[in-house]
């Protein structure tokens, strides 16, 4: 999945809306009777996965067609307390202007892209696929899903209309699994797999019956799914999913699931600290990034 100037300017624009409104009533008064060149960076200030430098970068050209920014890591690398992210040559009412944009844009994904990393870490050896899913942030899914894909892990379901996904309120108005599978089947292009939500070995077996081919085992504990995968026998393929987070992922990816499916990459992270400085980095962040290196 790749990101491009065209799909995130909806994204830029909208957080500078928000952010601007009817413009800087602090920075802006400084900037008057003179708006001077200046160079600055942002830099990382915790050790992670870097992702979001895109959306960044587009805040910044959006407001300011003459700066200059160079990108001294890409989206994926591994960054540490001190790395420089982005050099930016700007006007001075640029660097007031953008600076929480800028900077939200990259927490906010590199702490995605991160904790992905961390599950796929664990998960190493084993043949299981890791996917998000659809829990997060409305309207920004899309980004969310590529911060995804910039930690390691693949995607899930991007919206209702690119999965055929029978959940428990499908089989409910439908009255059984048996007949919710039936009646999509005969209506949806031919195109599309067909996944069941299994919460019980007994739905296991009805879904088996109607053969989809894809059962998601969900909220089951690790004997049900060992059972589960006794009985689907590799006729579909299996997905672990619903309150998999770090201390069972290991358990589960061993059994031999073919997906684990994990809302916590997503709707449950912890933002990667960046910041933004003109001239030179501040010494209070100085302080920062010795004491994080030293207890490393």
């Amino acid at each position: 999945m790749q990101l491009n100037r065209f799909m995130i300017r909806p994204f830029v624009e909208a957080g500078l809306r928000e952010e601007l409104a009817a413009g800087d009533t602090t920075g802006g008064f400084l900037v008057l009777d003179d708006d001077p060149v200046q160079t600055g960076q942002i830099y990382s200030k915790a050790y992670g996965i870097v992702c979001g430098l895109l959306l960044a970068d587009e805040t910044i050209r959006m407001l300011d067609e003459s700066a200059e920014v160079e990108h001294a890591v890409r989206d994926g690398d591994e960054v540490s307390p001190g790395t420089t992210l982005l050099k930016i040559t700007a006007r001075t009412s640029t660097f007031f202007a953008i600076e929480r944009c800028a900077l939200d844009w990259i927490q906010q994904l590199s702490g995605i892209a991160t904790k992905t990393k961390r599950y796929m870490d664990m998960v190493k050896g084993t043949k299981v696929r890791i996917t998000d899913t659809r829990k997060g942030w409305p309207s920004l899914r899309v980004l969310q899903k590529y911060a995804v894909r910039v930690g390691g892990a693949h995607n899930h379901i991007f919206n209702l209309s690119n999965c055929i996904l029978i959940k428990d309120n499908h089989i409910k108005a439908a009255g059984s699994l048996t007949n919710a599978v039936n009646t999509i089947r005969a209506h949806a292009q031919h195109t599309f797999k067909i996944e069941a939500e299994c919460e019980t070995l007994d739905m296991v077996r009805e879904a088996l019956d109607t053969n989809v081919e894809i059962i998601m085992f969900d909220n089951m504990d690790l004997e049900e799914m060992r059972e589960g995968l006794k009985l689907v026998d590799g006729r579909a393929m299996t997905e672990a999913s619903g309150g998999i987070n770090e201390q069972t992922i290991g358990p589960i990816a061993q059994l031999g699931v073919d997906i684990i499916s994990l809302g916590d990459l997503t709707h449950s992270i912890s933002a990667l600290d960046v910041s933004l400085d003109i001239k030179d980095i501040k010494p209070s962040a100085l302080r920062t990034i010795k004491r994080l290196e030293e207890a490393r």
